[in-house]
């Protein structure tokens, strides 16, 4: 298990940033692991961490109630009503905008659109449940996290590695050619 954080000109937005020296960090990455031996037992899960401004047309649902001071969106101190889910913890009220979520891997379902509500603590359970680690505890989102078990057929390995142009992101050739 690997995590990496792009840096600041590679994450797509912003003032200090490219998309296109997004796509080449992308690109250049899962192109190198498709060569090692080991990508047929790898996933690459790209996720974002903001919008930058991209405003969604669809609220999120409210995952955990707060009513604190910093609290707004459902009325003045307010984040929905009832108490909070995870473990009673405050400030805590649930997702912004949607954001694009990706699994590359032999073992992803290929052309697939998964509906499944998920987030960054996703990943978090897809490491607990597929290692059996049981869950973080005490409040923590992975409680509530959806799972990512739909973007993977794991009796239906796709093998074929895809290859893309850093420039364009146009396919340049799979392990069909």
């Amino acid at each position: 298990m690997s995590f990496l954080k792009a840096g600041g000109f590679q994450q797509g937005g912003g003032e200090d940033s490219d998309p296109l020296d997004e796509q080449n960090l992308i690109v250049d990455l899962v192109s190198g692991l498709e060569r090692l031996p080991t990508w047929k037992d790898t996933a690459v899960i790209i996720m974002y961490d903001d919008p930058d401004g991209s405003y969604d047309h669809v609220m999120p649902p409210i995952i955990n109630t707060s009513q604190t001071s910093a609290d707004a969106l459902t009325g003045d101190g307010e984040c929905g009503t009832g108490p909070p889910r995870l473990a009673g913890h405050q400030g805590r009220c649930g997702y912004g905008p949607r954001l694009p979520f990706l699994v590359i891997s032999p073992w992803s379902r290929v052309n697939f659109v998964d509906h499944t509500l998920v987030d960054q603590s996703s990943v978090i359970r897809f490491i607990e449940d597929n290692w059996s680690l049981g869950r973080i505890g005490d409040g923590a989102f992975d409680d509530l996290a959806g799972p990512l078990t739909g973007m993977f057929d794991f009796r239906h390995p796709q093998a074929r590695r895809v290859f893309l142009d850093r420039e364009t992101g146009v396919p340049l050739r799979t392990d069909d050619d």
